[in-house]
């Protein structure tokens, strides 16, 4: 659309230019003030290099932030509110919400002498203009919900000037344009004459947050500044803050920078109105971002302080950074090089540690257990190594092969001790219960993530599909709801082939451990975990039985072994049983579960069980007593799936 605006318009150039020589100087002086702000309301505030203050940490979601600052002599008439973005805050900002947006509820100022900083004075505001003014908008209940039910706004300026608690003024301009700088200048009634040194005190009510404290829910202002001028009739700047910058810098500009000024400048031609209101419509179709964390080095190392008594809002004396003085040292250029330094310090010869505490968990995948049996310690207190020396070796073998993981798997799966039987005889269970002396094969229960993906395997729903985005697998909606949850939580359960991918893409809240998953004792988020407990509860067999994704693999299963299992019952069954625990079943296995089947063919024909809601989900129209056999098979895939063997390493 703007290069057929260009085209149409051959001396767009020189009417740019003019618009330029206007716009330049054409902003009041601004005096940014000094700020600071006493500890409150639990957030930390950094005041940067620019005097804009940056609040980390905790985010209140409901909180009046009162940054102060010393007035000289002069006269003031505005004061500007400047958001700025910030590669800290969610989606780069300027707010603290987790689409980078922020809401003002009520912007006030209050100044006092110098020599008596308690006789506050509340200064009256006339009106307000801000550079981004979204149109009147309710709250979503469900992100920000309000124990009472009120009905919040969000909208433009002036609801930050209105003394409605119910009103805010809202940085969210859509997708696309949200984190961006934005400002907002306040004009006062009557013009300041200050005489001697002054204070001046905002008063930043951010009152539109949820009402748990959940940060997923905090509209706070992430990053702002504060500035004052005594210009008449100060308004913000409509110019975007790049606009702005190459406006007041001029001269010459590159293709990249003509077009961003074009960007801008094309939206105050009035014959384009109809071109701009194309380009505002394709602008409401920007598709929502997703964020992703990216390590990137600071240009200034964050300074690190000891904390008194673990409190992070009283730090002491300075750190910096190091190894332990009785290792060997950094590299030579350890002090400039910082991760990457500390990355070859690792995995130098002269530390061992690593090799072995790699290979250790490498061993402890395979085994059950680690060659040193505490995992998450190989200090001093850990316990002893069953064979140090295998430990040692296999560290070598991994450094000299460039440190090479599969090689080191290889060499333990082809080796005879990993080939070994499981099976175990009083004589051996008597002397090693623990097979720490690796007398036969190892026997475990499988991790939670691969006790699901079995099912699906067997079944034949599950998704090959490698990499992609996470998805949502059934899960009892109360979970993500108060009490339950910390806060509302919107779970979009997967559709389709998406249902079913490997339990490694299942989203899973820190603060909502996923069901099926922290059954079989996979660990949360909270932590790092090097190993994992093993548990047998009934919970479990449950889990297997009955959770929803289960019943549809054993429907699944059923199916399949109705339509690709043979014509007889026992070819069926051993289809069934081949595919769950890939082994022919014994005579007594397959009798018994022929005798199983015939019982629960029995009890649907009377009326004990319900066969619809057994086969649920199978298509209508098929031939007279499919659902009834369906269902029986469905009945027999759940007792395969649940079976010890078929979630056991052996």
């Amino acid at each position: 659309i703007e290069s057929g605006l260009r085209e149409g318009s051959p001396d767009w150039r020189e009417r740019m230019a003019a618009w330029l020589a206007a716009e330049a100087g054409s902003q009041p002086r601004w005096t940014v003030l000094d700020t600071h702000i006493k500890l409150g309301s639990g957030e930390k505030y950094e005041v940067l290099p620019d005097q804009s203050i940056l609040a980390q940490g905790y985010a209140p979601t409901r909180s009046v932030v009162t940054p102060e600052a010393r007035l000289a002599p002069g006269t003031l008439r505005a004061f500007r509110l400047e958001l700025l973005p910030d590669p800290r805050l969610p989606l780069g900002g300027p707010g603290r919400s987790f689409r980078g947006t922020a809401a003002l509820t009520e912007f006030g100022v209050r100044v006092a002498p110098a020599s008596d900083p308690e006789r506050w004075e509340q200064l009256k505001i006339a009106r307000a203009t801000a550079d981004v003014n979204p149109g009147m908008s309710l709250l979503d209940p469900f992100l920000f919900p309000d124990k009472e039910n009120k009905r919040r706004i969000l909208g433009d300026i002036g609801f930050a000037i209105d003394g409605f608690a119910m009103s805010a003024w809202s940085t969210d301009a859509g997708p696309g344009r949200r984190n961006m700088p934005r400002k907002a200048v306040f004009q006062l009634a009557e013009p300041l004459e200050i005489e001697e040194p002054a204070l001046v005190k905002f008063d930043l009510s951010m009152k539109h947050g949820g009402h748990n404290s959940d940060d997923n829910q905090s509209l706070n202002l992430g990053r702002f500044r504060l500035s004052f001028t005594a210009a008449q009739d100060a308004e913000a700047d409509p110019l975007p803050a790049h606009v702005r910058e190459l406006v007041e810098r001029g001269g010459r500009f590159s293709p990249e920078q003509e077009a961003a000024l074009f960007a801008y400048w094309r939206t105050t031609v009035p014959e384009w109105s109809e071109a701009n209101r194309k380009i505002e419509q394709l602008w409401a179709k920007h598709p929502e971002g997703s964020s992703q964390l990216v390590l990137d080095e600071r240009p200034t190392p964050r300074v690190t302080n000891m904390l008194q008594r673990g409190d992070f809002l009283r730090p002491t004396e300075q750190v910096q950074a190091g190894v332990p003085g009785f290792l060997h040292a950094l590299p030579a250029h350890g002090q400039a090089g910082g991760r990457l330094a500390f990355a070859e310090w690792l995995v130098d010869r002269n530390s061992p540690t690593t090799a072995r505490a790699i290979v250790n968990r490498l061993w402890q995948g395979h085994f059950g257990a680690g060659i040193v049996e505490t995992a998450e310690d190989l200090g001093r207190q850990a316990a002893d190594p069953s064979h140090p020396e295998l430990l040692d070796w296999l560290a070598v073998e991994l450094m000299e092969s460039g440190w090479s993981l599969k090689h080191v798997h290889r060499l333990i799966v082809s080796s005879e001790t990993y080939r070994q039987s499981s099976r175990v005889t009083p004589d051996l269970l008597e002397r090693d219960p623990n097979n720490r002396l690796l007398a036969r094969g190892a026997r475990f229960r499988v991790d939670g993530e691969l006790v699901r993906d079995i099912a699906l395997a067997a079944s034949g729903l599950l998704t090959p599909q490698v990499g992609g985005r996470p998805v949502y697998p059934p899960a009892p909606e109360f979970l993500f709801q108060p009490p339950v949850s910390y806060g509302p939580k919107r779970w979009h359960t997967a559709q389709g082939a998406q249902r079913y991918r490997r339990s490694l893409y299942a989203f899973r809240y820190r603060s909502v451990p996923f069901p099926v998953l922290d059954t079989f004792d996979a660990p949360t988020g909270n932590f790092a975990c090097v190993k994992r407990d093993r548990s047998n509860t009934p919970l479990q067999a449950l889990v297997t039985l009955n959770e929803t994704v289960f019943m549809e693999a054993a429907r699944e299963l059923g199916r399949r072994t109705l339509d690709e299992g043979g014509s007889g019952d026992p070819q069926r069954v051993d289809y069934a049983f081949k595919r769950v625990l890939a082994r022919a079943p014994h005579d007594a296995e397959r009798a018994e579960l022929i005798s199983l089947l015939a019982s629960q063919r029995e009890r649907l024909q009377s009326g004990g069980l319900d066969a619809a809601k057994l086969a649920h989900g199978e298509q209508p129209g098929l031939q007279e007593g499919r659902g009834t056999e369906l269902a029986a098979w469905t009945a027999v895939s759940r007792v395969l799936l649940n079976l010890d063997e078929a979630i056991t390493r052996e």
